[in-house]
C-alpha cells in the first residue's frame, strides 16, 4: 500500500498526494503540491463568498497615519515622506500614496523610491509607469502596505532598476525575503488567500519572474478563470502554422504547433491597425492571449536542440509582440542570451545542414533582439561561422533574407526596424579593425590589405602568345587601390607546354618578356604587386590547338582526361627532366620581365596535378607508385626554382579537393599533406589553397574542409574559393583568427576593378557577366567595368 499525504479543507474536499517512502513527507516539492492545493481552494472559497456579498474586488484604505493602534514615532514618520511621482493614484482622494505607506517600513525603500530610476521601474515585478498595471494592483497596495512579502516584492523592484538590471546582492536577498514570506503564508489558506499576499505571488511569482529566475512556477494561465483565453472563433484565419514550420512539425510536437498558430494569430492581430496606438490600454486586450501563449511555451516538453531553440524564439517572439514596455523589458534580453547559449551547444547539430532557414531565423531574431555588447557580439560570431557553411547562397541581400524571416514568426510593425538593424550591423561593411584590411608580409614583398586578385585565363594575348596593351590596361585597372596582390592569368612555360588555350600568354620569348614588363611596370607604378602564375597543360590540352602547334598531348601516364578524349603520351624521364628545366627558365624570365615572384601551378588537373593523383598518374618509377613518388616532380620543380630565383620570391597552388577535368583521387589527404610537408621545407612565400566549391571556373556543391591543409601550413597562406566580402571577412577575422590569410577574388574583381575599395566602403558589388569572360580579344567584360562614383570621386579630391 502507498503512504499518502492527505490536505483536509472545509467543504469536504480532500487532495491526495502520492508519497513514495516515509522520507518524501518532508520533500519540497510533494509539500509545494500540498500549498498550492491550499491556495487554490482557499481563493475558490473566498471568490464565491465575494460574489455571493457583492464585495469582490473591494478597495479598502487604511491610513497609518490615523492608526492609533501605531505608536506615535510611526505616524510622525508617516507624515513625512517623500513625495511619489505626481501621476500615481491621482484619482484616489480618499487615501495616502500606498508607496508612501510602504516607504515608511524601510528606510532603504524610501531611499531607492527617492531615485528616477527607480521611479522608472520596469522589471521583474511591474512598471511604475504602466498605469494599467498599477489600476489592477490598487485594492492589494492599499489593503495591506505594510505586508512584509510585499514590501518584499516592491524594494525587488525598484533595487533591479537602480542597479541598471544587473542581478546585484541587494537583489538577491529582496527575492529571497519576499519569496519565504510567500511560502510560510501558503502553509495557511487564511493567510495565503489575503490580497496582499496575492498581490507578491502574482507579482514575483509569476510567467516572467520564472524566466528570469528559474524559479518554480505557483500560478499559470488555468489557475484564475478570469485569466483563461480561447481562441476567437470569429477569426480562424488567424490561427494558422507559419509556413515555415509546415516541413518542421513532426519534430516540434503537437502541442507547440497549436503555439506557433496562436502566436501567428497575435502577430497578425498586432499588426492590425486596431493595434496601431500602441497606448496601454489598447495593448491590454491581448494580455490574456499572450499569457496563454508564454504560460504553455514553458510547460512544453524540449524533445530536441531544434525545439528547444523554437521553443525559446517562440517565447521571445511573443514578448516582442506585447506593447512597448515589454520589449524595453528585461525580458527579451534575457531570452535572447538562453536562446544564443541553445544555439551554440547545437551549432555542431547536423540536424542544422537540412534547416539553413530555420537557423538563419533563429539567429536574426535572437541577435535583433539582444543588448548591443557581448550577447550581440556573440550572435554576429555565430552568423559568420554558419554563413560559409549553412546559410551560404540562401541570402544575399535583405529582400532574400526578409522572404526567409516571413516563412516563420515576423511581424512588420514590432519586428522590422530591429532585425533590419541588426541585418545592416553585420551586412557587408567592412568595419577597420577587420584583419582584411590589416598588412601583411608575403615574402619579400608586404600587402597593406588581405584581398588579391585571384589568377584568371580570359583570352586577351595574341594568337603567338604575347600579352596585349589590353591585358595592361586590364590589370592596371585593378591595381587601383595600393598595396593590393595580383596573381596573373595562367602563363605558359614553353612552346611545348601549351597546346591547350589559344590566345594565352606564355613566357619563353624575348618578346614576352618586353611585353609583360610594360605590365609589371604599371602595376608597380600604382604600389600593388604581381606574381605570375606558370602551367603546363597536360593531358588538359586541346587536340587541335595542340595539332595546330605541333606539340603531342603529354601525361604522367596514357590516361585520357575523361571517356573518349585523346589518349596523351605517358612522358619519358627526359621530358619530365625538360619540363622542369622549363619551369626554370620561366621563372627567371619573370623576374626579369620584373614580376614580384612567380606561381607553381601545381592545382586544377593541369599537368603538375596530374602526376600527384592516381586517377591520373600509374605509373610504377620514381615519378609514380606511391605518395612519395607521386609528389616527386612537383618537389623537383619547387626547388630547382627556388635554387634559382630564391624561395621568397615563390608560392604554389594546389586544389585537393577539386574534380575540374578528370580530377580528385578517393583520398587526397595523405597525397596533399607530403606535398605540404615538402613544400614548407622549400621555404615559400606562401601556399595558395583552392576550396572544393570551386572547380575550374565554376561553382560546385563541395563540402569537404581544407582544415589539414590549414594545420599544416605555418605561412601565409592565400584561399580562393567564390567568396563573398561577408564571407572573406569571416574566414580571416572569425574561422581562421590566428593564421595569416589572404582571401583571392576573381570574378568580383573582373566585374569591379576597385573592388578593395568597394569592400572596404560597404558598397554593392557589380554583377559580372560569364558571357564575357572568354571572349578572345574582346574589351567588351574585360575593360568596360565601371569604377564606383565614390571611388572616383575620392581620386579627384586626391588630386587637387
Amino acid at each position: 500500500m502507498i503512504p499518502c499525504l492527505i490536505v483536509n479543507y472545509s467543504g469536504g474536499q480532500f487532495h491526495f498526494i502520492s508519497i513514495q517512502s516515509p522520507d518524501d513527507a518532508t520533500d519540497r516539492k510533494a509539500r509545494r503540491l500540498a500549498r498550492s492545493h491550499a491556495v487554490a481552494r482557499g481563493l475558490e472559497k473566498k471568490r464565491k463568498l465575494q460574489q455571493e456579498s457583492g464585495h469582490n474586488f473591494r478597495a479598502v484604505v487604511v491610513s497609518l497615519k490615523d492608526d492609533p493602534s501605531r505608536p506615535a514615532r510611526e505616524r510622525k514618520r508617516c507624515q513625512t515622506l517623500v513625495a511619489s511621482p505626481p501621476s500615481l493614484f491621482a484619482d484616489a482622494p480618499d487615501g495616502p500614496d500606498p508607496f508612501q505607506s510602504l516607504a515608511a517600513e524601510s528606510p532603504r525603500l524610501q531611499a531607492l523610491h527617492s531615485q528616477h530610476k527607480a521611479q522608472r521601474a520596469a522589471e521583474p515585478a511591474f512598471s511604475m509607469l504602466d498605469e494599467l498595471v498599477l489600476q489592477n494592483f490598487r485594492s492589494v497596495l492599499r489593503k495591506r502596505p505594510d505586508d512584509d512579502a510585499l514590501l518584499s516584492a516592491f524594494m525587488l523592484t525598484f533595487a533591479f532598476a537602480v542597479t541598471a538590471s544587473s542581478i546585484a546582492t541587494e537583489y538577491l536577498r529582496f527575492q529571497s525575503e519576499a519569496l519565504s514570506s510567500i511560502r510560510q503564508r501558503m502553509n495557511s489558506p487564511d493567510r495565503a488567500t489575503s490580497e496582499s499576499t496575492l498581490g507578491a505571488i502574482l507579482l514575483l511569482a509569476d510567467l516572467n519572474a520564472s524566466v528570469l529566475t528559474g524559479s518554480s512556477r505557483i500560478v499559470d494561465h488555468t489557475t484564475f478563470s478570469e485569466l483563461q483565453w480561447r481562441r476567437d472563433p470569429f477569426s480562424p484565419d488567424f490561427f494558422i502554422l507559419p509556413p515555415g514550420f509546415r516541413a518542421q512539425s513532426y519534430l516540434l510536437g503537437e502541442e507547440f504547433v497549436e503555439v506557433l498558430k496562436d502566436i501567428s494569430a497575435l502577430q497578425c492581430i498586432r499588426d492590425s491597425t486596431f493595434f496601431g496606438r500602441e497606448d496601454v490600454i489598447s495593448m491590454a486586450h491581448i494580455d490574456n492571449h499572450q499569457a496563454s501563449i508564454q504560460s504553455r511555451l514553458v510547460s512544453l516538453p524540449n524533445q530536441s536542440s531544434i525545439s528547444e531553440c523554437c521553443h525559446l524564439a517562440a517565447y521571445l517572439c511573443s514578448a516582442m509582440l506585447r506593447c512597448k514596455l515589454w520589449r524595453a523589458s528585461t525580458i527579451p534580453s534575457h531570452l535572447s542570451l538562453q536562446l544564443l547559449c541553445k544555439l551554440q551547444q547545437a551549432n555542431n547539430d547536423l540536424v542544422w545542414d537540412d534547416r539553413p532557414d530555420l537557423l538563419a531565423w533563429l539567429l536574426h531574431i535572437g541577435g535583433a533582439f539582444a543588448p548591443t555588447g557581448p550577447i550581440r557580439s556573440e550572435y554576429v560570431v555565430l552568423l559568420h561561422l554558419n554563413r560559409s557553411t549553412r546559410l551560404r547562397g540562401l541570402y544575399t541581400s535583405w529582400p532574400e533574407l526578409l522572404a526567409i524571416l516571413k516563412q516563420f514568426i515576423w511581424s512588420e510593425k514590432a519586428f522590422m526596424s530591429q532585425v533590419k538593424a541588426f541585418w545592416e550591423e553585420k551586412s557587408l561593411t567592412m568595419p577597420p579593425q577587420s584583419r582584411l584590411f590589416k598588412p601583411l608580409k608575403i615574402g619579400d614583398v608586404e600587402v597593406q590589405h588581405r584581398i588579391g586578385m585571384a589568377p584568371l585565363t580570359r583570352f586577351r594575348a595574341t594568337d603567338d602568345r604575347a600579352p596585349t596593351p589590353l591585358m595592361k590596361e586590364y590589370y592596371g585597372q585593378r591595381a587601383a587601390v595600393p598595396g593590393t596582390m595580383i596573381i596573373t592569368e595562367g602563363t605558359f612555360i614553353s612552346a611545348s607546354s601549351c597546346g591547350g588555350f589559344a590566345n594565352a600568354p606564355g613566357l619563353w620569348r624575348e618578346d614576352q618578356v618586353a611585353a609583360w614588363r610594360t605590365i609589371t611596370d604599371d602595376v608597380h607604378s600604382k604600389g600593388c604587386f604581381i606574381f605570375c602564375q606558370l602551367f603546363a597543360m597536360g593531358r588538359a590540352a586541346n587536340v587541335e590547338t595542340a595539332e595546330k602547334e605541333g606539340f603531342p598531348i603529354v601525361a604522367p601516364s596514357a590516361i585520357p582526361i575523361e571517356e573518349g578524349a585523346a589518349v596523351p603520351q605517358a612522358m619519358t624521364i627526359g621530358e619530365i627532366r625538360q619540363t622542369v628545366g622549363e619551369f626554370v627558365e620561366a621563372s627567371k624570365n619573370a623576374i626579369r620581365a620584373g614580376f614580384d615572384g612567380v606561381e607553381i601551378h601545381g592545382a586544377n588537373g593541369y599537368l603538375l596535378d596530374q602526376f600527384l593523383q592516381d586517377v591520373s598518374n600509374t605509373r610504377h618509377d620514381a615519378y609514380g607508385g606511391s605518395v612519395e613518388n607521386r609528389s616527386r616532380l612537383l618537389d623537383d620543380v619547387l626547388t630547382a626554382v627556388t635554387n634559382a630565383i630564391g624561395p621568397q620570391r615563390v608560392g604554389l597552388r594546389l586544389s585537393p579537393w577539386s574534380t575540374f577535368q578528370g580530377m580528385r583521387m578517393a583520398d587526397p589527404i595523405p597525397q596533399f599533406t607530403d606535398v605540404i610537408a615538402k613544400a614548407r621545407r622549400s621555404d615559400i612565400a606562401y601556399l595558395h589553397l583552392v576550396e572544393s566549391r570551386i572547380s575550374g571556373s565554376d561553382d560546385y556543391e563541395g563540402h569537404e574542409q581544407l582544415e589539414f591543409a590549414y594545420k599544416l601550413w605555418d605561412g601565409p597562406l592565400l584561399v580562393a574559393g567564390g567568396y563573398t566580402p561577408q564571407e572573406a571577412r569571416e574566414l580571416v577575422d572569425v574561422t581562421y583568427p590566428d593564421k595569416e590569410i589572404l582571401v583571392l577574388f576573381g570574378r568580383h574583381f573582373i566585374a569591379n576593378p576597385d573592388l578593395v575599395f568597394r569592400i572596404r566602403q560597404g558598397l554593392d558589388l557589380h554583377a559580372y557577366d560569364r558571357s564575357t569572360f572568354y571572349v578572345a580579344g574582346s574589351p567588351a567584360g574585360y575593360v568596360d567595368y565601371a569604377f564606383s562614383d565614390e571611388f572616383l570621386t575620392e581620386e579627384r579630391e586626391k588630386s587637387d
